[in-house]
């Protein structure tokens, strides 16, 4: 028995649309990780901005600088609802 064109058409079709199934979720995933990326990024620089201004900040030490950020960060993700992933 052999495949006739129309037959291979109709494969390709059944397989284009099983995987195109298949990635849409996918791509919607990679879109919210994004989206959740992009957010990240303006609160970091939102906090640096705010806090290089201060001048208490600037005498801090490095790990002092980054316990504020990381307190500061973890407020402002809860003001927005964000879950952060923690080590």
């Amino acid at each position: 028995m052999s495949l006739t064109q129309s037959d291979l058409q109709e494969i390709r079709t059944i397989v284009r649309d099983e995987v195109h199934r298949s990635i849409e979720p996918l791509e919607n995933e990679i879109k919210a990780l994004g989206n959740d990326i992009k957010e990240i990024y303006d609160m970091i620089a939102e906090l640096q901005s705010g806090t290089i201004t201060d001048k208490e900040f600037k005498k801090k030490s490095v790990e002092e600088k980054l316990l504020t950020l990381n307190a500061e960060l973890l407020a402002t993700a809860k003001q927005a609802g964000v879950s952060l992933p923690r080590p």
